[in-house]
């Protein structure tokens, strides 16, 4: 059996989910690439890593790790992806979301399969228990034939956030093919998220190719006209939305014999008894359906245990790099829909993000200091100049 040795590149925040996920797994982790000192200081203190690194492409040339985690901000993902994939990695895990356009999302591709890596984007959701048992459920009809689905997510932008929410979508109905679909976003506030710009609210109807369909809310929320300042109350877009309980998103899924509801999240005991977290009804009766939580390993450790599975034995992965475009395609759709203001057809056409698009040409300009912004607009240039790295590659 081959021996695996991980590193990670971008060892802030974010990475602490895969530090553990290796941890859980007896993986040692060799060596991490950061552009912040302190950073890397803090991952070898937990870690124990002895490789640290400034300059990732230096990192993965002198360690040659067989796993590599990509948790950098997004519009890095690609350049790393593809770095990792050219040094020879066996089995690389990006953040999500994939990217942030399908061109990039297929130099990844590309790259990955000219290498025989193998690529899995991080929707790591897919194997949280809930979320589990609520595929297992209505794949077993316990609701009948499918009809419909509803999704709400509390954040407000695809790319940060909504990209777990419509992988979570498919997934629960089975990966249907979309066939087209009409979105609109908001993106007037000036809202920055991991080094981009960010919609704070959308609306999208997708129609899939063996009749489904589903619609889509999000957003941090509609505020209210009365009130003033960065902490103003707000309002959910969606009226089903309880802030109290309901935990990062949540979905409706409609058979002709029930309907199934899951709430989404679990960070704690008080989640669980706030409120019933998935059920089943059926007319009058309602039917609360218990699981496990948490589960003996976490989510991503699942994720890097298959993805180990599908290196050894050449397997299918569920989060593959084909999984990771299918649902970037869906949030491209979503913004060339708000651009073109009609319906897209798939496959989508557009290889540039319509949304940074917009925001470019000015239909969403920037609101000077009410951006919300939580990183420095030249964090992607500091990578690139302290990694040596042309500018503006493997960049939207």
């Amino acid at each position: 059996m081959t021996e695996y040795r991980a590193a990670v590149i971008g060892c802030g925040r974010m990475a602490r989910g895969h530090m553990r996920a290796y941890k859980e797994l007896g993986i040692p982790i060799v060596a991490g690439a950061d552009i912040s000192e302190e950073a890397l200081q803090a991952f070898a203190e937990e870690t124990g890593a002895e490789g640290l690194f400034t300059d990732h492409r230096k990192m993965l040339a002198e360690v040659k790790p067989e796993l590599v985690s990509v948790v950098t901000h997004d519009a890095l993902h690609c350049e790393m992806v593809v770095a990792a994939a050219q040094a020879g990695t066996k089995g690389i895990v990006c953040e999500k979301p994939m990217a942030l356009n399908l061109t990039e999302a297929d130099e990844m591709l590309a790259a990955c399969q000219a290498s025989g890596s193998r690529l899995t984007v991080s929707h790591q959701r897919y194997y949280m228990p809930q979320y589990t048992r609520a595929r297992s459920l209505i794949a077993d009809g316990a609701i009948g034939q499918v009809i419909s689905a509803e999704a709400s997510l509390k954040a407000g932008c695809l790319m940060t956030d909504g990209t777990h929410t419509i992988h979570m979508l498919l997934a629960l109905l089975g990966e249907p093919e979309v066939e087209h679909l009409l979105g609109q976003v908001d993106g007037h506030e000036g809202y920055e998220y991991y080094g981009h710009r960010c919609e704070n609210a959308g609306i999208a109807f997708l129609a899939f190719t063996n009749g489904l369909r589903a619609s889509m809310v999000w957003g941090w929320m509609a505020r209210s006209a009365a009130s003033e300042g960065r902490m103003r109350r707000q309002h959910s877009l969606d009226p089903s939305w309880n802030d109290e309980v309901h935990r990062y998103h949540n979905f409706v899924i409609h058979g002709d014999a029930g309907r199934l509801e899951l709430y989404g999240d679990i960070f704690s005991g008080a989640d669980l008894d706030a409120k019933p977290v998935l059920r089943i009804i059926r007319g009058g009766e309602i039917e609360e359906v218990a699981f496990e939580w948490p589960g003996e390993v976490s989510a991503i450790g699942l994720e890097v245990k298959d993805l180990i599975e599908t290196i050894e034995s050449g397997a299918p992965h569920p989060l593959d790099g084909a999984n990771g475009r299918k649902v970037t395609e869906v949030m491209i759709g979503i913004y060339e829909s708000a651009r073109r203001r009609s319906v897209i057809r798939f496959p989508v056409e557009a290889r540039d993000n319509p949304f940074l698009s917009m925001c470019e040409t000015g239909d969403f300009p920037p609101q000077g200091d009410e951006t919300g912004s939580h990183v420095s607009p030249n964090e992607r240039e500091r990578w690139r100049v302290r990694s040596g790295t042309e500018k503006g590659k493997g960049a939207s």
